[in-house]
């Protein structure tokens, strides 16, 4: 019986071992296949790839290395073709199948490409368009809304003049959480406006422990019923570099998400944390980062959704309604902050929004 690595084939059987010894030296990863499909050899490059050896990848074929929410290549197609592969690390990379006939003999000639990083930039392009369109819609939108929104404040402040002494409860609260609500409405406008633009905020020194306490306290009395929220701030917390409007407007986007994702009721966490000079965490050298966390109990994101979570018109649950948080994205990196989500379906989802921590000398 002829073992894995050393057929020799029925047709031009010595140039099959010169051909082993040619995709040896070959810098590129490659394999041989016989007519029926089954691997005969692989190079030390292909070994390198993936981190199998040889005998392993002739006995279980590409099976070992393809990803299992990945499907088969077509190894009988002549143009290349892309796939998802794990390494015997468990890491993943997009590899590139080129097939091609050895002449005089039934054997073809496999060679693997690792082409992560083009389906990487390729990505962050197509990220990036799609950021721009979204801008362009938004800026669209937003003028519109002002325009509508500018009218009802008009007729709201000319109802107050006419019904602002009327005793009436119903009226005087009407006319309050009318006017509440304009004004909400406008600087959500304002910050939407900013966003299309691609404005730089302007940022100072902020409390990110007042700003979760005051916030929690007006949100509280309209989360849906089951949501019990918890805040957690951090004594001695030095301030955040940042803007205090546009980490409101990013804390209501993320509560809102939290309830959603929480239909039956849960736990929903505001906390305010801090990452000091000296941290290993830290990758370039300052006074540190100060950050919030917004927690919840709800469904979780699979792997996939979590991945794409940031990209414009991403979302788990109906349709439109997945660019807040691209916008969250979009406002935290102009305030050189950063955002980070982690999500398992079934455990909840944590977003984390970090900013540069204030110097001693701007806290006086």
């Amino acid at each position: 019986m002829t073992q894995p690595g050393t057929d020799h084939g029925q047709a031009g059987g010595p140039l099959t071992g010169q051909a082993r010894a040619l995709l040896d030296a070959l810098p590129t990863p490659s394999f041989l296949m016989d007519a029926q499909g089954r691997i005969r050899h692989a190079n030390p490059a292909f070994e390198r790839l993936t981190g199998h050896p040889a005998a392993a990848l002739a006995e279980r074929g590409l099976d070992l290395i393809l990803a299992t929410r990945g499907s088969a290549p077509d190894l009988s197609a002549e143009a290349p073709q892309e796939f998802l592969a794990v390494r015997s690390d468990g890491t993943s990379f997009w590899a590139s199948l080129a097939v091609g006939r050895l002449p005089g003999t039934d054997k073809t000639v496999c060679q693997i490409l690792d082409v992560t990083a083009r389906r990487e930039a390729e990505g962050a392009l197509a990220l990036s368009r799609q950021r721009e369109a979204l801008g362009l819609l938004t800026n669209s939108v937003a003028h519109e809304f002002n325009n509508f929104l500018q009218i009802l404040i008009g007729y709201i402040d000319g109802l107050k003049r006419r019904l602002g002494d009327r005793p009436e409860p119903f009226i005087q609260r009407a006319l309050s959480r009318s006017a509440d609500a304009t004004e909400r409405a406008a600087i959500l406008t304002r910050q939407l406006l900013a966003y299309s633009r691609r404005i730089a905020p302007d940022v100072r020194p902020v409390d990110l422990d007042a700003i979760v306490a005051d916030l929690a306290e007006r949100l509280a009395p309209d989360f849906p019923p089951g949501i019990r929220l918890t805040v957690n701030t951090t004594p001695g917390l030095p301030r955040a570099i940042s803007n205090p409007t546009q980490i409101e407007f990013a804390l209501r986007h993320l509560v809102a998400n939290a309830c959603e994702a929480m239909p039956a009721g849960g736990t929903l966490t505001l906390s305010t944390f801090r990452v000091d000079p000296h941290d290993r965490a830290m990758h370039q050298p300052g006074p540190g980062t100060v950050g919030i966390v917004v927690s919840d109990t709800g469904q979780g994101m699979s792997p996939e959704m979590l991945a794409r979570a940031l990209a414009p018109f991403q979302t788990s649950r109906e349709a439109g309604r997945g660019a807040g948080l691209a916008i969250v994205h979009g406002l935290m990196k102009r305030q050189n902050g950063t955002i980070t989500l982690d999500s398992r379906p079934g455990e909840g989802t944590q977003v984390r929004l970090a900013f540069p921590a204030a110097p001693d000398r701007t806290l006086h």
